[in-house]
């Protein structure tokens, strides 16, 4: 595994939607943005507390890697009430619980209201914002977002770090067939059972509080989390409509494949598409 030089860094008051479609959008290129979260209400109001009052008693399915189900990079097997997640941040907790893609904060408007989708960064293709949250040390799987949305993820407690790859070297990442995920843990490689990842290339960051990294559409990235910590994702649409169609049907027609044989072999299915990209990479 080679790392580049350091991933750019910007102020967000420097920030135009001009200059930022300009040197980062549209070159599909990575940045983290400071001071992001400076000035709005959720930075001040947010507290652990408030936010277990607010949304605390809701009920949420959560992801543990180590279920040894061979899906669990696809089906969250655990339900538990939101302010549980809340507490492992509360006490820095280490576990390998996290809540992944969860639209939780569209049940409360106000909270959407007390932190607004950067001016840069909006338009008509706007998708709901996200929120996760994790235990200290949990690792997300390397992957990519199947729709190739354009991701703007902010940090809001504790500190991520996560490593990006783009899309010319996901041969190399072992990418599992009908799916954008990788079984490979590039936090703590494997290279001899996956010596293709020599030749991977990819940029490291630590993303502490009011950071924001820009994710574009299709980059490759895997998280650790290094405390128990929360964090928001703003999400668009790829913005050329004729791409969009055409990811929203390989969407459909893959996952619906995928998840029919993931239920029907599970362990057969997985290592299959593990020999095969294998196979792939090493070709």
């Amino acid at each position: 595994m080679i790392y580049t030089d350091t991933i750019d860094e910007l102020d967000v008051k420097k920030i135009t939607k001009s200059s930022f479609r300009q040197h980062f959008f549209d070159k599909n290129k990575p940045v983290v943005i400071k001071g992001l979260l400076k000035d709005t209400i959720a930075d001040k109001s947010w507290t652990i507390e408030n936010l277990k009052n607010r949304i605390g008693d809701y009920p949420i399915k959560v992801f543990n890697l180590n279920d040894k189900n061979g899906t669990s990079y696809l089906f969250p097997k655990h339900i538990m009430k939101l302010k549980e997640m809340f507490l492992l941040i509360e006490n820095n907790s280490k576990s390998d619980y996290r809540m992944f893609v969860n639209t939780i904060l569209k049940k409360d408007k106000k909270l959407q209201n007390e932190l607004p989708t950067p001016t840069f960064f909006k338009c008509k293709f706007q998708l709901p914002n996200l929120l996760f949250i994790g235990g200290k040390d949990c690792i997300v799987p390397l992957h990519y977002d199947f729709i190739k949305d354009n991701g703007l993820l902010t940090q809001f407690y504790g500190r991520k770090e996560i490593i990006l790859l783009d899309q010319s070297q996901s041969e190399l990442l072992y990418r599992l067939p009908l799916n954008s995920i990788s079984m490979v843990n590039l936090f703590d490689p494997d290279y001899k059972t996956y010596p293709a990842l020599r030749k991977v290339k990819g940029i490291k960051t630590i993303l502490n509080h009011g950071d924001t990294l820009f994710i574009p559409s299709g980059y490759w990235h895997q998280i650790k989390y290094l405390d128990a910590s929360m964090s928001v994702a703003f999400r668009k649409w790829n913005s050329n409509p004729f791409k969009t169609f055409a990811l929203g049907f390989s969407l459909v027609t893959k996952v619906l494949v995928d998840k029919t044989l993931n239920f029907l072999i599970p362990f057969r299915w997985l290592k299959f598409k593990q020999a095969l990209a294998k196979k792939r990479a090493e070709k």
